[in-house]
């Protein structure tokens, strides 16, 4: 199960949490609706920096100093954002204290419930963002958010009646287990639109990389296609020059061909079917991706990559998720290191007759004895940014895939993570 649920207060502030992680938001908190004179939105859970939260206008009334945005969504069951708080006029009143606590831009997303069958609203709340960045907020981005918004809502209102059914008496505990079973599969969604946030942070951490590796194939083909016009332009035509040139631009076209369908798929959102992959090709790909980065750090990297290695049935997507996750985190952990080479080690080999497996390793600060059990937990983290849910969304990957992604210290410095994964369906 990739995402276990105690009760409601639990699930909505692991949402929030999550949404804080490595800085994508600055605050992320989630209020409900009052009937009271004032009209307030409660806060019921928040993640980040929220020291400021008393200070914003969290209420579904209108006076002298406006109306919150968390108003207006609950009000028009449609989401409200805001992409430059210092000058929009719907701020007036609150911006000030949020300018003064570092955010930007900011979005309110409804969540609203209506049953039908009593003719009841069964949760009317907001799901509120606070970042850091200007024009944060675009179409993509709203839908996107509005999506998981909506998942919660989903997971929520399941839940409340999973504990409805369970106050009454056994013969319903059949239907209490579906509706369970409902609220896990709500909330596996919005963990799945949180992991897919997940990577577009990653990728956003490399898009100089990126950038800088589809630049140098557009560099070649300019070259290359330079050098075979002059081959060509001599009084007598240098045919086979040409032709390796001309070769050549096929080739770096190719390249950057492969580069940007890489980069595109890291970006997809809906799930993919599982296929026989061939890992080495799959770690080739992740290092291009990451290439600037490691120079950045001025890491040396070591790949023993066995040949005609079994292919892996696994999510091509997922798995660059899960490599790529492990690489910048090989990479974070030897910033410190300076008394020796900082090296990341990748390597592949065949697991048993069913299994291949994947080693990363590197030699930088490790991991402490006592942190070892605790590192694949969910919000465990020892860095001073992030909320530690990188490493346990990729063990989850991993065990979907009937797999498994284990830690263990590397002799004399360093961590080693490994991936094992099926080669064949049981």
């Amino acid at each position: 199960m990739l995402f276990q649920i105690g009760n409601e207060q639990e699930a909505l502030q692991s949402i929030c949490k999550i949404l804080t992680e490595d800085d994508e938001f600055r605050l992320a908190w989630i209020g409900y609706c009052e009937d009271d004179r004032d009209r307030t939105i409660r806060p019921v859970a928040k993640a980040g920096d929220s020291y400021v939260l008393e200070r914003l206008w969290n209420s579904r009334g209108k006076t002298e100093t406006g109306e919150g945005l968390a108003g207006f969504a609950v009000g028009t069951g449609k989401p409200h954002w805001i992409n430059d708080i210092s000058t929009d006029p719907r701020a007036f009143g609150w911006g000030a204290a949020a300018m003064d606590a570092g955010y930007a831009s900011c979005i309110a997303l409804p969540l609203i419930a209506h049953n039908q069958q009593r003719g009841l609203i069964d949760l009317r709340g907001t799901l509120n963002l606070y970042s850091a960045e200007r024009e944060f907020f675009d179409d993509t981005t709203v839908k996107h958010y509005m999506d998981l918004a909506s998942c919660l809502t989903q997971a929520v209102v399941a839940l409340r009646d999973d504990l409805a059914n369970d106050l009454t008496s056994g013969v319903k505990s059949l239907r209490a287990s579906e509706e369970r079973r409902r609220a896990e599969d709500a909330l596996q969604t919005a963990r799945a639109e949180l992991a897919r946030a997940s990577r577009l942070t990653m990728m956003g951490q490399i898009a100089a990389s990126i950038a800088h590796e589809i630049n140098q194939p557009l560099a070649a083909i300019a070259a290359n296609g330079s050098a075979a016009l002059r081959w060509l332009a001599k009084q007598t035509p240098d045919l086979e020059e040409a032709r390796v040139a001309i070769s050549s631009v096929v080739a770096e076209g190719h390249r950057a061909g492969q580069i940007i369908e890489s980069v595109r798929a890291m970006f997809k959102q809906a799930p993919q079917a599982k296929m026989l992959l061939d890992v080495n090709e799959l770690v080739r790909e992740v290092l291009t991706l990451t290439r600037s980065e490691i120079q950045r750090h001025r890491v040396v990297v070591q790949t023993e990559l066995m040949d005609g290695i079994p292919k892996a049935l696994a999510d091509r997507i997922q798995l660059q998720q899960v490599m790529l996750n492990l690489i910048l985190n090989a990479l974070e952990a030897m910033d410190a290191v300076t008394d020796r080479p900082r090296v990341l080690s990748i390597k592949s080999a065949i697991h048993d007759s069913k299994g291949v497996q994947i080693m990363v390793g590197d030699t930088g600060i490790g991991i402490e004895p006592q942190n070892m059990r605790r590192m694949f937990d969910s919000f465990f983290t020892t860095k001073h940014h992030g909320m530690g849910m990188g490493l346990s969304i990729c063990r989850s990957i991993i065990e979907t895939h009937g797999g498994s992604l284990s830690a263990s210290s590397s002799d004399p410095h360093g961590t080693v993570f490994q991936m094992i994964l099926p080669t064949s369906v049981e």
